[in-house]
């Protein structure tokens, strides 16, 4: 398989800290644009830049995700690099946050009604299904990161299952797919896969090393044991209809 797209389709890393000097993603201009590179040879033709807001910790303003981005942009295409970047953040939760996205201070997905949200890994299911639940009451739509993450999503699948019909969004990272993270998430994911609960991947790539965006493995192993109609939805026809909003 040639590096570039799979068969001439897109492929979407929905969740990923690119963007330098801003979180405990790329630390400098240079670390984003070696990710960028990385990110193009594994297959990945767009990304959304998902800095994290945690209250007291990280922010970064919409305007300043926008600024920079066209920054990053600038610099890729110098070098060769032709990836489409988009604004976006990782919400880390708490109640009360949606005052924030209705005044615009934080950035959804792409201008969209969707926005990605972490809770901590030991959060009770109770936690995360009202916090869910609070963001659709408001409009939002909202997408659970890397659902492996969380030990009450591992302890139950259906947990899942009923995020699902209260109308969320379920994403999990592409090295958890491909096994980088042990058998166990591995065997998880698998199930929900098999299941066709997972609607997004994303690499949550943090660096241009250890924590790199690469998706190959993973979208080979997704063509491989999964339906491949499946397959190109949560790669990138998923995005394209709701993050991306682009008709192709």
């Amino acid at each position: 398989m040639q590096p570039g797209r799979y068969g001439g389709k897109r492929i979407v890393d929905m969740h990923c800290h690119i963007l330098p000097g801003i979180d405990d993603g790329a630390k400098s201009m240079e670390m984003s644009l070696q990710m960028l590179q990385t990110a193009q040879d594994e297959g990945i033709t767009d990304i959304i830049a998902t800095p994290h807001y945690q209250s007291g910790r990280f922010y970064t303003p919409p305007d300043a995700i926008e600024e920079m981005i066209g920054q990053l942009q600038e610099h890729a295409v110098q070098r060769g690099i032709h990836i489409g970047i988009y604004p976006g953040t990782e919400i880390y939760y708490r109640s009360g946050l949606e005052s924030k996205l209705d005044a615009g201070e934080l950035a959804a997905m792409n201008y969209t009604n969707y926005v990605l949200v972490e809770f901590s890994p030991l959060d009770d299911f109770n936690c995360i299904r009202n916090g869910m639940e609070e963001l659709r009451g408001m409009g939002y739509i909202p997408i659970l990161a890397h659902v492996e993450r969380f030990r009450c999503m591992l302890e139950d699948m259906e947990r899942v299952e009923i995020l699902k019909r209260v109308g969320c969004r379920i994403s999990a990272n592409a090295g958890s797919i491909a096994g980088d993270y042990g058998f166990r998430v591995k065997r998880y994911l698998g199930r929900l896969l098999a299941g066709q609960l997972i609607d997004y991947v994303g690499t949550d790539a943090h660096n241009a090393e250890g924590r790199s965006p690469r998706i190959r493995k993973c979208a080979e192993l997704l063509y491989k044991k999964y339906d491949p109609a499946y397959a190109d939805d949560i790669l990138y026809g998923n995005a394209e209809r709701t993050l991306l909003e682009e008709d192709e």
